[in-house]
């Protein structure tokens, strides 16, 4: 053999080494950003995609995910570290009144302890919404949730959000649907829709399309005024995550696919979460909408193929069974209550448990990952809107949605 060919021959085995050394070297570095800020950790993953492909850094990220999560449980098991709430929650034995300030409550007396907390403000004494009797069934306040654990305040609802005339028009509580994981703690933001209207806008680069469209990325100057806007939240996965369609404003950017789980805002201010081709179809009334995935929830079932490793379903991202960030958008059956969920170290089987225990009739699956979760809170100070993330954990990238945002996302505003 020729000296020249004999060294190329040699040279293959080292230039893949090399590779894959680089490759190693690098997952390690997106390890070590993601473990002190998830911020750069998660812009470090995105890059690492367009380099080495979405299945090699899921791969990385499985791996990453599933050693943190065995150290945590560890850690939790030996009681190094015990579970908490996610805000200040209600005292054990509550005591239950009807004030004038909440009139979509039932009489007083009616409600059972322990299944609608208190909002703790810190300048004025906590009011209690009692829980509606069987008979009546109203859809507002939501209904109580029924304790998956021992977590002090767990499933209580507490006042959250409310209009210029100091109505709640939303509650938030949080529970624990795994029973191995006591730290996945979901947080659930309730919205009455009789109220309030979910909004939709496309980033201003993702979901990513050929479709030429003007795409500011930022919420309509009407919805953005002290008075209306009252919340923003994550949307879904990137395009090349999956062929999940999207449309607002009435722009389709991605077609959709037939089977699907989507949210569909009509002119009206309904919501609908439902299949695509079959209990959602193509109208004119409809103003925006977006898929992510089969639902997790269907006909208040959780779908059985959640632990599934199936990422024409899920994308190309973690799988099903990786304990991670996650977040989900339900609604009840009468189509008038709106349900946002968001924990960490959850697997998509523990998702669907917290949303089948809300006893939501459809559910899908949004954005996960420790950073492209996250739900703001807005007041405003003035005309300056003022954010507040749904719990402290949601630390990074606060008022991400106020301005012009790469990714799509939703908002509430008082209808």
């Amino acid at each position: 053999m020729p000296y020249h060919m004999h060294n190329k021959h040699r040279a293959r085995p080292a230039l893949f080494l090399a590779c894959l050394l680089m490759a190693a070297s690098a997952s390690l570095g997106v390890i070590y950003a993601a473990s002190v800020s998830p911020m750069v950790g998660a812009q470090a993953a995105e890059n690492m995609r367009a380099w080495v492909g979405d299945q090699a850094v899921a791969f990385v990220e499985d791996t990453y995910y599933y050693f943190q999560d065995t150290v945590t449980q560890w850690q939790y098991s030996i009681g190094w570290a015990k579970p908490t709430s996610p805000w200040p929650t209600a005292p054990a034995t509550p005591t239950f009144s009807t004030p004038s300030s909440v009139p979509e409550g039932p009489a007083a007396g009616s409600a059972k302890p322990g299944l609608l907390a208190p909002a703790l403000a810190a300048a004025s004494t906590p009011t209690f919404v009692p829980t509606p009797t069987p008979t009546q069934a109203p859809s507002w306040p939501p209904k109580p949730i029924i304790s998956l654990s021992n977590l002090p305040g767990e499933g209580y609802w507490s006042p959250y959000l409310q209009n210029s005339r100091g109505t709640t028009v939303a509650y938030r509580a949080f529970l624990q649907p795994d029973p191995s994981r006591s730290y996945a703690v979901v947080s659930v933001v309730a919205f009455n829709l009789e109220s309030t209207r979910l909004g939709f806008v496309l980033g201003s680069s993702e979901p990513k399309s050929s479709v030429p469209l003007a795409r500011t990325g930022a919420i309509p100057a009407p919805d953005r005024q002290p008075g209306v806007l009252l919340a923003t939240f994550n949307g879904g996965f990137k395009a090349r995550h999956g062929h999940f369609g999207a449309m607002s404003d009435g722009a389709v950017v991605i077609p959709p696919t037939a089977g699907l789980g989507t949210v569909a805002c009509y002119a009206d201010g309904s919501i609908q979460i439902g299949v695509w081709g079959t209990e959602i179809q193509s109208s004119p009334s409809m103003v925006a909408w977006r898929q992510n995935g089969p639902l997790i929830i269907h006909n208040g079932q959780i779908n059985p193929h959640t632990a599934d490793l199936a990422p024409q379903d899920w994308g190309y991202t973690v799988q099903g069974k990786t304990a991670i960030w996650r977040s989900s958008l339900g609604i009840g059956k009468d189509g008038s209550v709106l349900y946002y969920a968001a924990g960490p170290s959850l697997t998509l089987p523990a998702l669907a448990a917290a949303m089948h225990a809300l006893g939501v009739q459809q559910a899908m699956q949004l954005d996960i990952n420790n950073y492209w979760v996250h739900f703001d809170r807005i007041s405003f100070q003035g005309a300056k809107p003022i954010p507040v993330p749904l719990t402290k954990a949601m630390k990074d990238g606060v008022g991400r949605y106020l301005w012009d945002y790469t990714r799509d996302y939703f908002f509430v505003t008082i209808k």
